[in-house]
């Protein structure tokens, strides 16, 4: 049988992830590696979901760092002047192409809950960028109505803002302490009017007006206006607007349901016909996750230069998320980083070692990549290419594509952090990322639902 899933499964999910984080009940973490490239040209390849797949995340990763923060995120729309926006729409699954809500330049969000449109009921595109915060809706002069939510912290936009996406949250209680960012969007939440008529979209035009008909809602709530204009060489009804009242619109309240008559007009020969647009049931404002439509959650963190455990002078290829990775002991693992690299301690080097080099036992005939090189210890990875061969104390290990060569102590030394441990929930392959100390990496991992 036919069936959807809807956004607010969606919108929970992407919810218990962030409970999770903020209770702290599932640690998350960032994992990077693979050193060596993808192919004889380095071309990224698209990662696939599969067993074999995460397998290889595991075999390469060199180091985990904690995520320091998460939120809730949508698709980051920045206002253009010239661009035609569309309007809030309860029929609308999913997000339109032209995009119904905007952040400003000042980092200030606002939904659209009117297209501007001409005398002839065409859109036209916006010119005037929306400013304040005012609690109620208000129209620009090129006829767009917009509603303030919140703004984007510039602490929020350093974690949680990429190109493409921007935060959202629900505001919680405030006190003396909050900011007047935060509790602006508290006032906008508080203040949000259940059961508005945020619009009315016309379905058919009709035919044979000779005067603008008048128009009225029904419905279980009450207060809503709209006023109506015909095209008079058509005869055809081709706008409706949210009657203007000072610096608002009448919207009503109340509505669970409404309906729009459309009655005179002179004595025309088809009538129109038109449906109302519903807000949200708790109000526009109220809970700007669901006006939004946020199905997406960011995890953040950064990558600095000084952390120990991160390998500088190398570089990485994959960046996963970690679910409660273990420590080798089998510990749950809690530090901030850890590493995830295998390691042998050498008793003498004859010739140095050079990262990036595939070293070979010469009794265990063992091979493995070399991802870091700390005095006499080689750290090290091994993948499908290289076997998992076992490396033995007291061996010569020479590199099979340069010059190094040691003698092993102690063989096989196990990491920090168990790469086999924890549930690797993203991958993202990419082109290789080279590290130095002077450099820091912000590390955001989106996940859509």
């Amino acid at each position: 049988m036919p069936a959807v899933i809807t956004d607010a499964l969606k919108r929970q999910i992407a919810s218990d992830f962030f409970e999770q984080f903020t209770s702290d009940s599932k640690k998350y973490y960032i994992g990077v590696g693979k050193s060596e490239q993808w192919d004889s040209s380095d071309t990224v390849p698209t990662p696939v979901n599969t067993p074999t797949e995460i397998s290889a995340f595991r075999d390469g990763m060199q180091s985990v760092k904690k995520v320091t923060g998460t939120s809730l995120v949508v698709p980051r729309n920045n206002w253009s002047s010239g661009r035609i926006y569309s309007q809030y729409d309860d029929q609308q699954g999913g997000y339109p192409t032209n995009p119904y809500y905007i952040m400003t330049e000042n980092n200030q969000v606002y939904i659209c809950l009117e297209t501007g449109r001409n005398v002839l009921g065409v859109a036209q595109p916006s010119t005037i960028e929306p400013t304040g915060s005012n609690l109620d809706s208000f129209r620009t002069a090129d006829g767009y109505v917009w509603k303030f939510l919140f703004t984007v912290s510039a602490e929020r936009g350093n974690d949680f803002m990429s190109s493409n996406f921007m935060p959202v949250q629900l505001q919680g209680a405030t006190d003396s302490n909050s900011t007047g960012i935060q509790l602006k969007q508290k006032e906008i939440q508080d203040n949000a009017i259940a059961g508005q008529v945020l619009s009315c979209i016309i379905t058919s035009g009709g035919a044979g007006y000779s005067a603008n008909p008048t128009v009225t809602i029904s419905g279980t709530g009450t207060g809503a206006l709209v006023d109506a204009a015909i095209d008079s060489s058509t005869g055809q009804l081709v706008r409706l607007r949210m009657r203007d009242s000072s610096t608002s619109q009448v919207l009503g309240s109340g509505y669970t349901s409404a309906n729009v008559v459309i009655s005179g007009g002179g004595s025309p020969s088809l009538n129109a016909t038109a449906r109302a647009v519903l807000g949200p049931d708790s109000g526009i404002g109220r809970d700007s996750r669901e006006d939004l439509k946020s199905t997406s959650i960011m995890f953040h963190a950064p990558l600095l230069g000084t952390d120990s455990d991160f390998i500088t002078d190398q570089d990485f290829r994959q960046v996963g998320l970690i679910r409660d990775p273990l420590q080798s002991t089998g510990a749950a693992f809690t530090n901030t980083t850890g590493n995830a690299l295998f390691n042998m301690s050498l008793s003498s080097i004859v010739t140095s070692f050079t990262k990036d080099k595939t070293i070979q036992g010469q009794t265990s005939t063992a091979k493995a990549f070399i991802d870091n090189i700390d005095s006499n210890r080689l750290f090290y990875h091994q993948t499908a290419e290289t076997g998992f061969g076992t490396f033995v104390s007291g061996e010569t290990v020479e590199e099979v594509n340069g010059a190094g060569e040691g003698v092993v102590d102690s063989a096989a030394t196990l990491p920090e952090v168990d790469p086999e441990s924890g549930a690797i929930l993203f991958i993202d392959n990419r082109s290789p990322v080279v590290r130095s100390a002077a450099q820091n990496e912000d590390i955001k991992v989106i996940i859509q639902f």
